[in-house]
């Protein structure tokens, strides 16, 4: 399995609403980027790279690639992943999701279906679509919409076959994404 599919954790945002680089924000004394870290890697082993231009994410010992077409969000940081992955499947993180487990991962790639080119997670009404695996096929689409500029990823989500996993409760804790002070600190408690 690990030599199939790669995870690269993007972390190329500007932060704004957090004032400081999420990634490195410590959970449990670690920054949220290792706890992403070391979810991801019992499945794709060393297969990890980070989609960032900050160089203080190098101290990890991980691969660090920065975005082709810098300052494109989500789209262009999915697109960076999908032109440099040498494999067909690869799980796209945001990494101000620190709380994914293992065990949700690992779900979510075995329940995944192949004829899909993409599958995310869904919590109530809300998918995750940087929570998701993302067939290395979809580089051309994701090129196209950078170069016409179309930088919302839903938008983009919704003109490929994807696929949505509910989440099963136990695990509904794990999506949250850190954005704002207020929800770092109460995950703090």
């Amino acid at each position: 399995m690990k030599d199939k599919i790669t995870a690269f954790i993007l972390a190329g945002g500007k932060s704004q609403r957090m004032g400081t680089d999420k990634g490195l924000l410590l959970l449990n004394g670690k920054p949220f980027v290792s706890h992403i870290f070391e979810a991801v890697k019992p499945i794709v082993g060393e297969n990890i790279v980070i989609v960032s231009s900050n160089a203080d994410y190098d101290f990890l010992g991980y691969t660090r690639i920065e975005d082709i077409v810098p300052d494109k969000g989500p789209v262009g940081g999915i697109h960076t992943a999908l032109q440099q992955t040498e494999t067909k499947l690869n799980f796209i993180l945001s990494v101000d999701a620190p709380l994914v487990s293992t065990d949700l991962l690992l779900w979510i790639f075995e329940n995944r279906d192949d004829s899909y080119g993409m599958t995310q997670v869904q919590l109530e009404d809300k998918a995750y679509p940087l929570i998701a695996i993302y067939d290395q096929s979809l580089g051309t689409i994701f090129e196209e919409k950078l170069k016409k500029n179309q930088l919302r990823l839903r938008q983009v989500i919704n003109e490929v076959t994807h696929q949505t996993l509910l989440i099963p409760e136990k695990w509904s804790d794990q999506v949250q994404n850190i954005n704002t002070p207020k929800e770092y600190q109460k995950i703090q408690l």
